[in-house]
């Protein structure tokens, strides 16, 4: 079939990449459901690979992981996620925990006797309809809605019983057992203040309770994962450069001495809207005794090796995009995607198989480009061409975060774009990840330093490429979103079209009303509602919206507490009091992410909306 917003439908997910019984990659595989009275839905099962697919489970089943006699997984009972077993001997799997809070992680010991739970244990939110009382923040979160008031407890299970085994005041975030199961490493804030800023520390817990602070307080601390020798490896920075900060790998031998093995913009932040589930892309020992860890540079997610002096080497190509890695016997198999292939399992340069074979239609690479700024720096980015001698319509397309990234990974979206007879361009400019540190720091400079790399990357492709300058449109979420916002603002003869989703255009607002809306704010623009009023104000596209001309499709969802909602009707109201054409594509039930997960039938409902108003201003 060709490239139609009905072909999400037809395609399947790879995720949570771990090594299986036997030596065999293990994973979850995710397809869409399209029942005769119900909504469509995701239906994610446990499958492995031995040279062809093989499904372990029919029903539910996430976050596997194998240990001695059976295959670990996670599943929703009564909207609560419970911890199952599945014998290798055969028979059905068996529930292993019942907290009336589910748990929300695990981690199963050494010698799989124990196993450590993340939950909030017996405790029981207030009904939908009741009232709730907060003493904290954040009261909500993206994805979750308005968060439970127990914090996040450490228990361990043990002989069929689960017990509490670390309780604080804040939410245990992370925890690994260590290589003798003696004990558990876990990563916590220490105050509601260190919470709210991103701010861990990392503690030692013993199997009696006991737990020892070892470091931390500075900034985020993720993925701890222990040495042999005693020590710890992880990722963690102190926020030196404000929002746009890299985390640096760091090395603590068992003595406290720390230092330094690599720096760079770890984990895959490379755009995709074709991914379903997790997978392992935090520090992670390897069989040779080296750390493997994936970074994003140049547009591709990489997986580096390091050993523990500080030797780094890269052990997948440039030219597919790390989603998840595992060692099964002592093989190294990745979950990989690229320009035009959602996550495959592959193992070194050879794709073992790839789920969409038959579903995904052939689609064209998108065509690099690197721009030379006048201020000397080369911005990254890609042009899709539809068919045909143009000039063509084109899209100026921005990505979110804005520390994340476009590159090496399959976006649906914008090659639905191309298919429906536009062009699109898009590139990361300064502020986006994988450029190295002073690139990826905007420096609280949004809407400058970045507005002039876009606008120059697309002066630029608009002179190299058969593109309509006359005929240009300009969208994006998150982020992008904002862009939009801004540049349609202070350029109002630029764009013949906007399509702002999920966007910030009130930063005064989303301090007080987005999950994290105080420290975002505060990392990114050094300023709060009462300090430097002024600085939120003029980072408002709101304060210029006076000046918009560019027909607007405003698309936010009503459950998206990242960049509330807010912030997409007041965008809306003002535009359409002005007199500027514009809709507002409004979603309920959904967050933030109903672009790369919400519910099948509304993320289509999206892209229909997106290329009816393409058509009607390009």
């Amino acid at each position: 079939m060709g490239v139609t917003t009905d072909l999400l439908y037809q395609l399947r997910f790879l995720s949570d990449l771990t090594e299986g019984p036997a030596g065999k990659p293990l994973f979850v595989y995710t397809d869409i459901e399209r029942p005769e009275k119900d909504p469509p839905r995701y239906r994610s099962r446990l499958a492995t690979w031995d040279g062809g697919l093989r499904f372990l489970t029919q029903g539910e089943a996430k976050a596997p992981f194998w240990r001695g006699e059976y295959i670990y997984f996670t599943r929703k009972v009564d909207k609560a996620s419970q911890l199952f077993r599945l014998p290798l001997s055969g028979g059905e799997a068996e529930q292993v925990t019942q907290l009336k809070a589910g748990i929300e992680g695990y981690k199963v010991s050494p010698d799989g006797r124990r196993i450590a739970l993340l939950t909030r244990g017996e405790y029981e939110p207030p009904k939908p309809d009741a009232p709730r009382i907060y003493e904290t923040w954040p009261v909500k979160f993206d994805g979750r809605g308005l968060l439970p008031g127990q914090p996040r407890e450490l228990w361990l299970w043990e002989d069929g019983q689960a017990k509490p085994l670390v309780k604080l005041a804040q939410d245990v975030e992370d925890v690994a057992w260590s290589p003798a199961g003696d004990g558990l490493y876990f990563t916590a804030s220490s105050a509601p203040q260190e919470r709210w800023g991103w701010i861990q520390r990392a503690y030692h817990v013993g199997l009696d309770g006991q737990v020892n602070e070892l470091f931390g307080g500075v900034g985020p601390i993720v993925g701890l994962e222990p040495t042999p020798d005693g020590g710890l490896v992880y990722l963690a920075h102190a926020w030196e450069r404000g929002g746009g900060t890299e985390h640096k790998l760091h090395y603590r031998s068992a003595d406290g001495q720390v230092r330094v093995l690599a720096q760079g913009s770890f984990l895959n932040s490379v755009n995709s809207d074709v991914r379903i589930g997790a997978g392992t892309q935090t520090p992670r020992m390897g069989p040779d005794g080296r750390i493997y860890v994936v970074v994003t540079q140049e547009g591709s997610a990489r997986l580096l090796a390091v050993t523990l002096e500080g030797q780094a080497e890269w052990v997948s190509p440039a030219t597919l995009n790390t989603l998840g890695f595992a060692f099964c016997d002592h093989r190294l198999y990745t979950l990989s995607e690229d320009h035009t292939h959602g996550a495959r399992l592959t193992c070194g340069d050879e794709v073992l198989y790839d789920p969409n074979a038959e579903a995904l239609p052939s689609l064209p690479t998108p065509l690099e480009v690197r721009y030379k700024a006048p201020e000397g720096h080369t911005v990254q980015g890609w042009v899709l061409l539809p068919e045909g001698p143009g000039p063509h319509p084109v899209i100026l397309y921005i990505h979110g975060g804005p520390h994340t990234a476009f590159g090496n990974a399959l976006m649906l979206q914008l090659q639905l774009f191309r298919a429906a007879g536009f062009a699109v361009a898009y590139c990361n400019p300064r502020g986006s990840t994988g450029y190295g540190q002073d690139y990826t720091d905007l420096g609280r400079r949004w809407g400058d330093i970045d507005e002039q790399d876009l606008l120059g990357f697309l002066d630029h492709v608009l002179g190299r490429f058969p593109l309509d300058a006359n005929r240009v449109a300009v969208a994006g979420g998150s982020y992008g979103g904002y862009m939009t916002n801004w540049l349609t603002a202070r350029h109002p003869e630029r764009f013949r079209a906007a399509v702002t989703d999920r966007s910030i255009c009130n930063w005064t607002s989303f301090y007080g009303a987005a999950d994290i809306g105080p420290r975002f704010t505060y990392l990114q623009l050094g300023a709060r509602p009462w300090e430097n009023p002024e600085v939120l104000w003029q980072k408002s596209p709101l304060s210029l919206a006076h000046r918009v001309q560019t027909p607007t499709l405003v698309v936010h969802s009503e459950q998206d507490h990242r960049c509330p909602i807010d912030q997409g009707e007041t965008w809306y109201t003002v535009l359409l009091q002005r007199g500027v054409p514009t809709r507002f594509f409004r979603v309920p039930e959904e967050g933030h992410e109903l672009s790369r997960s919400g519910r099948p039938d509304r993320r289509i409902a999206r892209l229909e909306a997106y290329l009816e108003w393409f058509k009607k201003y390009l």
